[in-house]
């Protein structure tokens, strides 16, 4: 059943509208619904787009703040490199005129290298005189860097800003650092290490070790003279005169090709086999009564050489004690000895007188004998002297007198050998003396050096410049601007973009991708390029400044381990215990200086919130922030050209001198280290 038409009736007038006006009676629709449509549709469209164009273009001033806030920073870990690097120059600097002072100390008490001490702690003391100077160079070049930093930060800032002012949207702000001004005491790089205590020190040493090297040089050659004396015939020696004179030979009378070989106990027993031959052998030549007496008194002579000989002392060693007897060879010195005071010459009694005579083989000893008598009885007038055979202390003291005084006596030999053990002992207790006193200055030396490495290894003081706890910015889009045209026109009524502003914040993270040693090993090869000729010193002093330099970094090496290579090349010190305990004291000091590596990874800027920043800080809101932006001028580029031109009125256009490195040893010489204040204001 139906209940009307489908469609409407068409004859209720223009007034009325129905469905029909969109719908056909067949369903289909109409041309006037089609039209509606899409209008609708375009407009939608339109709309969508604009409004699309109108949020993204909102949240740009978002993003125009982070990367301001990312740019502050920029300059902030640009500056943070260069002091990373200024830092490493002074430590590493020191450390290498410390270690070279120490391997001098070292020379210093090595007899017979100690005349090379002085070049060696003259180049220690240039390399620490060049770090003091560089020092204060860069304590004031990184004071005067510092303190425009702030204008550097916002100069930036500011110019990210201007660059991010496109499309017809005007952006204006900067960045403002936390702290806002520096708080850093640079006067930490120069720690008043100079070296001059250590070098009077190891001066002191290398005179002690003089001492001993000469008194060592006096030892060594007292005993070559006993050794050619007796092994090496000059024209003669006791060697080749025991052979001619007693016929020794064999193991009784060896020879030692060198002295190195031979000691002084070695002469002693060949003496001993000598004179216990010459007694068994002696006997006179003739009857004649002075060569009977001549005979009686050799024969003494050898039994008494003989005695007192077998009773010496030779003790080589550390402390060497040395006894050989000096064989009486005139009166006075028979008079010294037991030869004067033993009773073993016979006497007779001669016409009531009782008479000393060399031998009862005398002609003159016609009595009847009656015991004995010492030469001592004959001098006091106890006993008579013999005419005859004529028997005294100047016959005695003659035996030895003609072989001591021309060189082809055995005895001359003797001497020599007896004279000389006792100059290698006193020398030897000269060298022991000088050792003590050099052990005494090594204790000193190593105090001064390890306090220069506690001055050294204290924790390297945090630098505070401004921006150190991040940069907040403020960015404003002081106008708004109506929405393009072309999306409005003929569809939808014209709209306007309002004005805005946003906050970011920066701070610096440590990017564990990257090592400071690639920089300080650029920095040194940078620097290595004006040092001019390298200083000879086990190996080049320029490479062990920049191992040290490069090991700065934590990927390298440790300084120990630098340091066990230079101590390992300053000379043998066998023998040596002085420059033994030296040397083990000093690498010790270094391996417990602490001086590890230093995080040397470059700082980049991340976003941070900015409540972190400010907090920091002491701000608990953004309250002085957003005072800093209504100070500020009217367009981000009156900003940085404002900034700049403090910069410039502060440091100058251009290259600016950072730091100054004095060339160690070359007067008047220096490399300045600078950098591009344009591409630090790029943040580099």
């Amino acid at each position: 059943m139906a209940t009307g038409k489908r469609s409407g009736d068409r004859s209720c007038g223009p007034r009325v509208l129905s469905v029909s006006l969109f719908v056909e009676d067949d369903g289909g629709y109409t041309t006037v619904a089609m039209a509606v449509a899409l209008l609708v549709s375009l407009t939608l469209v339109f709309s969508a787009a604009s409004a699309e164009w109108a949020m993204a273009r909102s949240a740009e001033v978002q993003e125009v703040a982070d990367a301001a806030a990312l740019a502050g920073s920029n300059c902030v870990a640009a500056f943070s490199t260069v002091y990373q690097v200024l830092d490493a120059c002074v430590l590493s600097l020191g450390l290498s005129g410390v270690m070279v002072m120490g391997a001098g100390m070292v020379v210093s008490s090595i007899p017979f290298v100690q005349a090379k001490a002085p070049a060696i702690l003259g180049v220690g003391r240039q390399l620490l005189t060049a770090r003091k100077g560089f020092a204060t160079s860069a304590a004031t070049g990184l004071s005067r860097l510092e303190k425009v930093l702030p204008a550097l930060i916002m100069a930036n800032s500011a110019s990210c800003v201007s660059a991010n002012c496109r499309g017809g949207l005007e952006y204006v702000g900067c960045a403002v650092p936390f702290p806002q001004t520096s708080e850093t005491d640079y006067s930490f790089l120069d720690d008043g290490i100079d070296g001059s205590e250590l070098e009077e020190s190891a001066e002191q040493l290398r005179e002690a070790t003089a001492k001993k090297e000469e008194a060592l040089k006096r030892a060594d050659e007292a005993k070559r003279r006993a050794w050619t004396a007796d092994c090496v015939d000059n024209p003669m020696c006791m060697r080749s005169r025991a052979q001619t004179l007693a016929g020794l030979g064999g193991s009784t009378n060896p020879n030692y090709p060198t002295v190195e070989s031979w000691k002084f106990e070695y002469a002693r027993v060949r003496a001993l086999n000598y004179y216990r031959t010459r007694v068994v052998q002696e006997a006179p030549e003739s009857s004649w009564p002075e060569e009977l007496s001549r005979s009686a008194a050799r024969l003494a002579f050898y039994e008494y050489a003989s005695d007192v000989i077998s009773r010496g002392v030779c003790i080589e060693g550390d402390e060497p004690y040395l006894d050989l007897p000096e064989l009486p060879r005139k009166s006075d010195m028979v008079r010294g000895t037991r030869l004067y005071t033993d009773v073993r010459w016979p006497c007779t009694d001669e016409q009531g007188a009782r008479t000393l005579h060399s031998t009862l083989a005398c002609p003159g000893a016609t009595g009847a004998a009656i015991g004995y008598a010492s030469l001592l009885d004959l001098e006091q007038g106890s006993v008579a002297w013999c005419e005859t055979c004529r028997m005294d202390v100047g016959v005695m003291g003659s035996v030895a007198n003609a072989s001591t005084v021309i060189n082809n006596g055995f005895e001359h030999y003797w001497r020599i050998v007896v004279e000389a053990s006792r100059d290698y002992v006193a020398a030897r207790n000269d060298a022991r003396a000088a050792e003590e006193e050099m052990r005494t200055l090594a204790e000193k030396g190593s105090s001064f050096f390890e306090e220069a490495m506690k001055q050294l290894s204290v924790d390297r003081p945090k630098v505070k410049p401004a921006g150190a706890f991040g940069c907040v910015s403020v960015v404003m889009r002081r106008q708004g601007t109506s929405v393009p045209h072309e999306l409005t026109t003929s569809f939808i009524s014209g709209s306007e973009l309002p004005a805005g502003v946003a906050i970011s914040a920066a701070t610096l993270a440590p990017d564990s991708s990257t090592d400071g040693g690639t920089i300080l090993s650029r920095a040194f090869d940078g620097l290595s390029e004006g040092w001019g000729a390298p200083v000879e010193l086990v190996g080049n002093v320029a490479e062990l400044w920049g191992r040290l330099l490069v090991g700065y970094g934590s990927s390298y090496e440790h300084v120990s381990g630098i340091a066990d290579g230079l101590f390992d090349g300053v000379g043998s010190l066998f023998g040596e215990s002085v420059a033994t305990w030296l040397k083990g004291k000093v690498q010790s000091l270094v391996d417990i200086s602490g001086l590890a590596p230093s995080d040397m990874r470059l700082r980049k800027p991340v976003l941070v919130r900015s409540q972190l920043v400010l907090d920091q800080a002491g701000l608990t809101t953004l309250g002085q922030a957003r005072r800093v932006l209504q100070e500020l001028p009217a367009s981000a580029d009156q900003i940085s050209s404002t900034n700049w031109g403090k910069i410039v009125g502060e440091l100058g256009g251009g290259d600016f001198k950072v730091a100054e490195l004095p060339i160690p040893g070359l007067e008047g010489v220096s490399i300045p280290l600078t950098i591009d204040l344009s591409k630090l204001a790029g943040a580099l």
